[in-house]
């Protein structure tokens, strides 16, 4: 079996776009959780999808989600999901 290598451009740029859309969605939830500026259609969307965004390490480990674990945990998600979608873009290169 060959072995693919990671491509580190696609990994960082998947990985930053991933950081952008947590951090927005979770200044979302925020917004909506506080009651401010959470009646837009849009900003209750964005709300929505943070559970999406903050899968992995929230969903899995929620009690030890706290304080700067938070942080670390949406990284850890940026991380994971970036290398998702390096390894998905990977193979369908190689494919064309």
């Amino acid at each position: 079996m060959k072995r693919n290598s990671c491509k580190v451009f696609p990994f960082i740029f998947a990985t930053i776009i991933f950081c952008v859309f947590t951090f927005t969605t979770l200044i979302a939830a925020g917004a909506v959780d506080e009651g401010t500026n959470g009646n837009s259609a849009i900003i209750q969307a964005l709300a929505k999808l943070f559970y999406i965004f903050r899968f992995p390490t929230h969903t899995l480990f929620f009690n030890f989600m706290d304080g700067r674990f938070f942080f670390l945990g949406l990284g850890i998600n940026c991380l994971f999901y970036g290398f998702i979608i390096e390894r998905i873009v990977s193979v369908f290169s190689k494919r064309n």
